[in-house]
């Protein structure tokens, strides 16, 4: 493989014994990948220093290779340097690791660095997972502010000034702030660059696809691959299986919610190769079996991301709003309330506000919905439509609308000679006409016959039910055949 910045920004700061194993082993390497996994058998057949042993760690849990520093860990060489790292690794796997706990290993760690550069290094990878995962990370203010201190005035350390843009990204992220935490990444892109520190530049245009996705999804497609070409030069797994998940959410926003599953279970594929837990794949598996109606698999799904995950708040957050919804689809009604309930005190722990107010707003119309509180449930999709008018997620929009509609169908009076139940079938029109959405666009189509079914006129609606069966053939689109037997049980299409 050539020199790798990821690899050689450190040659400034470690001994000559150091920069000749690394640069033997990157010799006999063909990618980043292979280089990991020679470096760590190196270190584990033979004694190497305690730096040695960090960089054999950090480099395989830089692309989330779990395997590795499993190996790592059973032979003993994680050193003081890496134990955050490791402790990391353990509570991604669902493992119960307290703040605690972590804030004493960091510590230990902080201590060990031979240098600054170093103690920066395992700070700033640590400080990136700790801002997603624990939300204690907040109050760790004043080794945060020494070290953006040093950031700022040392050249040496330029190249985390990438990290503190970073930081302020994820805290936009949560805030919902979409268009400063895109603002933010551009700026730490230029810098990566410059450090041709690959890796990380494979993962920031995953990233940026996933923040633009909801307004354009040319864009955001054109940056998956780019990443996923370079992530398969790297041998960078991890992220070709983020790529698939990203667009499982792509597919999901145009309605298409079978390929959308088939895209997660190819992430899901690649992350047990690698070491790693199903934790938050299993609620977002459970997001898209509830929008097709698949109440059971939900349900299965949930309940496993919620029985390994009792440490992760903002993660069984989101799984028990999944969890409440598939107990609606089974008719369980009270049970979903509790889970509902749940869901928020916990998302409200977490501090992700918006988070919270869409998840609990649409849960909580759909149960009211089912339970013939047509009034609450209208007030609740609509309160989601208002919230997501300024800040925009297709997928809320297409449920609401959905909702809403069908909501509509069932209050409003018989009427013969019209062509819509409302104003909300003319806005899901309208939806579905204005965005490239082909599997809400069924959907529309079947209530549109649920409302022409309705009006007695039978034969428009079974037209309007074969088209849909036509469109169902689609592999991406085969829940709609479903959908259609649901609602119209007594109705044979051919």
């Amino acid at each position: 493989m050539k020199p790798l910045g990821t690899i050689t920004m450190c040659f400034a700061h470690v001994d000559d014994d150091t920069i000749t194993m690394l640069k033997s082993v990157m010799e006999d390497a063909e990618n980043y990948a292979d280089f990991t996994r020679r470096l760590c058998s190196r270190v584990c057949a033979e004694p190497t220093s305690a730096l040695i042993e960090y960089l054999a760690f950090y480099f395989p849990f830089h692309i989330d290779d779990y395997n590795l520093t499993d190996k790592l860990e059973k032979e003993g060489k994680v050193p003081d340097l890496a134990k955050p790292l490791l402790m990391i690794s353990k509570y991604r796997r669902g493992e119960v690791i307290y703040w605690d706990e972590m804030k004493q290993e960091l510590a230990k760690a902080i201590k060990a660095a031979p240098n600054d550069w170093f103690a920066t290094h395992l700070y700033m990878k640590w400080r990136i997972y700790a801002e997603l995962l624990f939300p204690e990370s907040d109050t760790d203010v004043k080794l945060i502010q020494r070290i953006t201190k040093r950031v700022n005035e040392n050249r040496d350390l330029e190249f985390y000034k990438s990290y503190l843009l970073r930081f302020k990204a994820i805290r936009a992220m949560f805030d919902h702030q979409h268009e400063d935490v895109v603002d933010l990444l551009n700026q730490a892109l230029p810098i990566v660059i410059d450090h041709d520190e690959q890796i990380v530049v494979a993962h920031l245009l995953s990233v940026l696809a996933g923040h633009i996705k909801d307004t354009d999804v040319k864009e955001a497609l054109g940056l998956l691959n780019a990443s996923r070409e370079l992530s398969e030069q790297l041998g960078y797994r991890y992220n070709i299986g983020r790529i698939q998940e990203k667009l499982a959410y792509i597919k999901g926003q145009r309605g298409e919610l079978n390929a959308a599953i088939e895209h997660l279970l190819e992430y899901n594929e690649i992350r047990e190769s690698l070491g790693l837990s199903l934790i938050t794949l299993n609620g977002l598996f459970a997001f898209y079996y509830n929008q097709i109606g698949d109440g059971e698999n939900a349900l299965k799904r949930v309940d496993a991301a919620i029985g390994a995950s009792k440490t992760l708040r903002r993660l069984s957050s989101f799984a028990l709003a999944q969890r409440a919804w598939a107990l609606t689809i089974l008719g369980r009604f009270d049970e979903a309330r509790g889970d509902l309930a749940a869901s928020q005190e916990l998302a409200t722990k977490s501090g992700v506000a918006w988070y919270w107010f869409l998840w609990h707003q649409l849960v909580e119309g759909i149960i009211d919905k089912a339970g013939g509180r047509l009034d609450s449930a209208s007030t609740a999709f609509m309160d989601v439509l208002t919230y997501v008018a300024e800040n925009p997620v297709p997928t809320f929009q297409a449920i609401c609308l959905l909702n809403l509609t069908e909501i509509e169908i069932d209050r409003t009076p018989l009427v013969q000679n019209t062509d819509e139940s409302g104003p909300w079938m003319r806005k899901l029109d309208e939806y579905v006409e204005m965005n490239d959405v082909p599997g809400f666009a069924a959907q529309a189509l079947i209530l549109k016959a649920k409302l022409f079914h309705k009006q007695g006129k039978h034969d428009e609606s079974r037209r309007m039910l074969k088209e849909v069966r036509k469109i169902a053939k689609a592999r991406s689109m085969k829940y709609l055949n479903n959908l259609v037997i649901l609602m119209f049980p007594d109705i044979k299409v051919i």
